[in-house]
């Protein structure tokens, strides 16, 4: 258990269950591990969900710029590569979102972006 054991012992003074433990201050504690984790795994499927669009589709963004290389069309290339920014931009800001909404207790978990830039 990633927790402090502290945290523990002040639950059984409180006399907390072993559920209210587990809900209440060990799962809470988990949650900025877990979704930097989902943040990351979000992040290396955005990049083979690209790559393999760009070796074997029909259609998509990736299919597109492939397309657009074929027919000489470099204003195509740079918007499917900007909208494929921009996306995986959007997508890691509602990510981070989430996560500081969770983690609303804990100050580093609820820094604004603002704050990060």
């Amino acid at each position: 258990i990633n927790c402090d054991y502290r945290l523990l012992e002040v639950g059984d003074v409180f006399g907390f269950s072993v559920k209210d433990k587990f809900f209440k201050i060990i799962l809470p504690s988990a949650i900025p591990y877990v979704t930097v984790g989902m943040r990351l795994g979000l992040g290396y499927s955005w990049r083979a969900l690209i790559g393999a669009e760009l070796i074997a589709a029909s259609s998509g963004i990736g299919y597109m710029i492939m397309d657009a290389e074929q027919l000489s069309r470099p204003d195509i290339i740079i918007v499917g590569i900007i909208t494929i920014g921009m996306l995986g931009y959007v997508i890691d800001l509602l990510f981070f979102s989430l996560t500081a909404k969770l983690s609303s207790w804990n100050k580093e978990g609820a820094k604004s972006w603002q704050e990060l830039e």
